[in-house]
Parts: structure tokens; sequence; C-alpha cells
């Protein structure tokens, strides 16, 4: 026994213990390499980091009950924890094979004479065997590394999909109101073009108004109720594309607010270092670059000698009062030493294969960068711009319905004509629609900024 446990334990233990450590540094400076970041963004930008609790700057209780059925129900929450979940386990997987596996086995057989004797045998047997792949060059606790960062990236993915997922049923809640508005603003202006038709109808009987004035009146009218139709449509409509956000059956029911809110705060921005460090999908795409390294380095690995060692512990007897006796035990060691001689390239086209990985991991992770930035500087500048137009459009309308009073006076009066009142009833009306799609414009805007900012909610 002696001479068979010399060369097991004469195994260098420093390669038993190399392994695989990750080339931050490299890593970082390559990720770097990719985008350097600006200092600061072009567009102004008050001081302080993106809150993080931006749903509830709408202060509405309501849509945050919504956002939270929506994170509870939706499916493509489910498959992005599902990736975590499955990530988690394969980072289990890659940990246990760095561990030695034990094994234990026991059998019972009898035995006895074919010709009826009496006489039988009982044999019994029981063993203990260990196993252990030793990670000289690194290749398994790269694998590990890369389970880990694999790990890493769907945690970020699923972070990056609630985000993505709030947002969404933030912005399809704010269309559903502004469509209910729109409905409503459609039917007060086909109410007041059914009561100018009536005025048209009474001043005829009497010949105070010509039969033009009917025509335009009652063309007007069906113009109104055409109008109020399709915003009763597209307001079902935005309701059901919010249930379906919900995974409720869409019956196009939702209740909702009367009104949009209407921020015009700034929305602090931070700095464009900081956001590399907190936007989700920017954090995935670096864990992928982590990936793709550790996998070219056990790809490496892969090409040299792999070390095996075993150790069985076996005993046989008849019985088990004998069965753990000196005589009946028997100990076996064993290591193996496995060297690749020939396979064709496969070792070697997997190493470029790795390799072609890592360089379309880094190529990513800078699209991903820049695509934040320029998200960013878009998002600021496109809220920014529906900011100052939002306050034109409420001078535009307030002008509007102002205009179109005096020439309701005029009519009244005989000092007009019908055509001028309808006219600017339509230029009132779309003053209106133009304001209220501003207003959920802005408001989508602002979401836009929330979600490029990579802030929680």
């Amino acid at each position: 026994m002696n001479k068979l446990l010399f060369p097991i334990s004469a195994v260098p233990l420093f390669l038993m213990g190399c392994t695989y450590a990750p080339p931050q540094a490299k890593i970082d400076a390559q990720t770097a390499a990719q985008i350097p970041p600006p200092m600061a963004w072009t567009q102004d930008t008050i001081a302080g980091e993106i809150g993080g609790h931006w749903l509830d700057d709408f202060a509405d209780p309501a849509l945050t009950t919504l956002v939270t059925e929506a994170l509870n129900a939706n499916r493509d929450i489910e498959i992005a924890a599902q990736n975590v979940a499955r990530a988690k386990a394969l980072l289990g997987q890659s940990r246990a094979a760095l561990l030695p596996s034990l094994n234990v086995s026991a059998s019972a057989n009898e035995s006895g004479a074919l010709g009826g004797g009496s006489s039988s045998r009982t044999a019994l047997r029981t063993g203990l065997g260990a196993s252990w792949e030793a990670d000289i060059w690194g290749k398994l606790s790269a694998g590990k590394a890369a389970s880990a960062a694999d790990y890493q990236a769907a945690d970020a993915r699923l972070k990056s999909a609630r985000l993505s997922l709030a947002a969404q049923t933030a912005r399809a809640y704010f269309l559903a109101i502004e469509a209910q508005l729109q409905s409503e603003l459609s039917a007060s202006t086909l109410k007041a073009q059914e009561d100018t038709l009536g005025i048209v109808k009474a001043r005829k009987r009497v010949g105070f108004s010509a039969r033009q004035d009917l025509v335009l009146a009652l063309s007007d009218v069906a113009s109104a109720r055409d109008n109020f139709s399709a915003a009763k449509n597209a307001h079902r409509n935005a309701l059901r594309a919010l249930e379906v956000l919900l995974w409720r059956y869409p019956n196009a029911k939702t209740a909702l607010k009367t009104n949009l809110p209407d921020h015009a705060r700034p929305i602090p921005a931070g700095t464009p270092v900081a956001l590399l460090e907190r936007r989700p999908d920017i954090l995935a795409a670096k864990a992928d670059v982590r990936s793709a390294f550790a996998l070219t380095a056990r790809a490496k690995a892969d090409r040299w000698p792999a070390l095996n060692l075993s150790a069985d512990l076996a005993a046989a007897g008849q019985n088990l009062n004998t069965l753990f006796e000196g005589p009946n035990l028997a100990l076996n060691l064993g290591a193996r030493l496995a060297a690749p001689l020939f396979d064709g390239n496969l070792r070697k086209n997997r190493i470029a294969a790795a390799k072609a990985s890592q360089r379309q991991s880094l190529a990513r992770y800078g699209n991903s960068v820049l695509n934040a930035y320029a998200e960013v500087e878009g998002g600021l500048d496109r809220w920014r711009t529906l900011q100052e137009r939002g306050g034109y459009l409420v001078q535009a309308e307030d002008a509007a319905n102002e205009t179109l009073r005096l020439a309701q006076l005029r009519y009244q009066a005989g000092q007009s004509d019908l055509l001028d009142v309808l006219t600017l009833r339509q230029r009132a009306f779309s003053a209106s629609r133009a304001r209220l799609a501003n207003q959920r414009a802005r408001l989508d805007a602002r979401l836009d900024v929330y979600l490029a900012l990579g802030g929680d909610f």
C-alpha cells in the first residue's frame, strides 16, 4: 500500500490549487476603450442622481397598483425570472465540478447448488468511492467564472425587463387616460355642433338662415359624430392594450383617473460615468464580456492534460459481523493523466470561436453604451422641447376658445356668418386635441428619460 500511496501524494499541490482569475483590469480597459465616457451631458441638467422611486413622482396610487399587478402577472417577467433561476442552477453545477464526488454502494447476493443441495452462501459487498478532477490549468474555475457572469447578466436583464414593463404599463395607462379625455372632448364638440344645428334650423324656419348654413351645420355635425366614434374606439383600444400588459381578459373596463398628471420639474440625470454602473442593460452587457473572457480561458485550458484522482474503499464478506474486518477491506487509489494527442483541430477551433465571441461581446457592450448615451441625450432634449411646446399649445388653445366665443356672439347678433363659427370651432377643437396629446407626450418623454437613466421605481 505504501508503494501505491507515494506517487499519489507526490503530485505537486500547487498544480492542484491553480484556478482561473478573471483579468478584471484587462476587461475594464477593453470595455472602456469601446466608448470613452464623456465628462458631462451635452443637454443642460440639474445636479443630482435620478431618484430611486420615480413611479412615486406621478402621485397616482392607481398607477402604482397597476404596475405591481403587471409585474406579478406578465409572462415576460416570468420568463426573465426563470432565466435567472436557470443561470443560478448552472452556477451551482459549475461550483460542484470543483469539488470531489463521493459515491456509496451496497449489495447482497445469495448463491446455492442447482442439484438440490442445501448449502448456500451469502455474499455482502459495500463500497465508498471518491473521485476528483484537479483544476490544474484553471479550466473548471474558468467555467465557474463564466457561469457566475451569466447569472449576473440574467439578473440584470430581469431588472431591465421589470423596469421596461413598469414604463410600458405607465405609458399605456397615460395613453388610456388621454384617449378618455379625447373622447370627452369629441363628445362636447359634438354637442356644441348639434346645438348650433338646432339654432340654424330655428333661424331657417323664420327666414333668418339660408339653406347653405343648414347644409354646413349638418356637415359639421356628421364630422363631429365621426370624430366621436373614432375617439371612443381609440379609448377602447387603449384600455385593451393596458389590460394585455396586465394579463387580464381584455374587456376594456379598467377604471382610470379623470386627468393626466402635469410634471414640469426637471429630472436630475447624474453623470455619464454613473450611468455605466446603474443601467441594467449595460451591466448585463459587461457581464457578457466577463463570461466571454472566462469561456476563452476555459477553451485554452482544455488543450492541456487533465488529472483525475480516485479512491475506492471496498468491503466484502458473508455476514455483517465480519464485513468490516481487516482481511475483508480493500483500498484502491488511482491517478489518471489524459492529454489530447489528435483532435482534428477541434480545440483550436473552439478557441477561435471563443475569441470571436469575446470580440462580439465587447462590440455589443460598446453599442449598449453608445445607445444609452444617445437615449439619455435624446430623451432630455425631447422632454424639454415638449415642455416648451406645451406652453405654446396652451396659449393657442386659450386664444382659439376666446375667438370662438366672440364669433358665436357675433353670429347670434347677426354680425358674422355661420362658416366663421364652424371654422373657429374646428380650430378650437384641434387646439384642445393638440394640447392633450402634448401633455401625454411629455409624460412619455419623462418615462423615456427614466428608462434611459436606468433609475429604479
